[in-house]
């Protein structure tokens, strides 16, 4: 089975694509694609968007940053982010490819530790191989950001906007200054896709409950997820 072949089987049989992970464990086309369309958002948001904008609103919303800043300092913090476009978008780049790819090995790390632990033994080749293709669908992101700056009348787009298919855009419309706005723009049906794959994945590859799948799948986001939660929720 080629890579396109998989990736379509982790649609459609996810079953099936996760023995194909299990007996050819491989990552590059998955991890590329997911950090190439990243890159493709990240660099598209910053050619349209009015980052002198976006630096005085992220500054204006963190509340410890805002009592050790004047307005002046304010005022200096957008100039220079105005003026610095390029270098802004290198780091935005090279921040982009690391967190992505330290994001992975974190991941990998924890199912290789909880694979241990609970007798789900595959090795870390096999578990990287399964947390690039579980994140695959996040490509998709690519499209409903895209459509949002490409229709978009105004540089000043908020980031969140980026993601009209979060549980805020479709269900909550929280406004930025409302508790849980930051936390509910970040969860949209994607992730939420890419949790159900986990899931299947570690079911296909265990053989055991959907329980115990769900759990062993979705303990580090259900605990990232539940500070998050009680963070910005005060």
């Amino acid at each position: 089975m080629n890579n396109l072949s998989l990736a379509s089987a982790l649609l459609f049989e996810p079953r099936k694509a996760f023995d194909e992970i299990g007996q050819r464990p491989r990552y590059a086309f998955a991890l590329l694609i997911a950090i190439a369309s990243s890159l493709a958002v990240a660099i598209w948001y910053r050619s349209v968007v009015d980052l002198g904008w976006v630096t005085d609103q992220a500054l204006r919303a963190n509340k410890f940053i805002l009592s050790r800043l004047s307005e002046a300092q304010i005022e200096e913090q957008v100039k220079r982010a105005s003026q610095a476009s390029g270098t802004g978008t290198v780091i935005a780049v090279l921040g982009t490819a690391a967190g992505t790819l330290i994001a992975y090995l974190i991941s990998t790390l924890y199912m290789m530790l909880a694979g241990k632990i609970t007798n789900v033994q595959r090795s870390f080749r096999q578990w990287f191989a399964f947390t690039s293709w579980v994140n695959l669908p996040n490509a998709l992101s690519l499209i409903p950001a895209g459509f949002v700056l490409l229709s978009a009348s105004t540089t000043q787009i908020p980031q969140a906007d980026l993601k009209p298919l979060s549980l805020n855009a479709l269900l909550f419309q929280l406004a930025p200054s409302e508790p849980g706005y930051t936390l509910l723009s970040y969860i949209d049906l994607i992730q939420i896709f890419c949790m159900y794959l986990a899931v299947v994945g570690v079911k296909a590859w265990s053989g055991r409950s959907w329980l115990f799948s769900a759990i062993f799948a979705l303990l580090p986001a259900a605990l990232v997820l539940g500070i998050w939660a009680l963070i910005s929720l005060r």
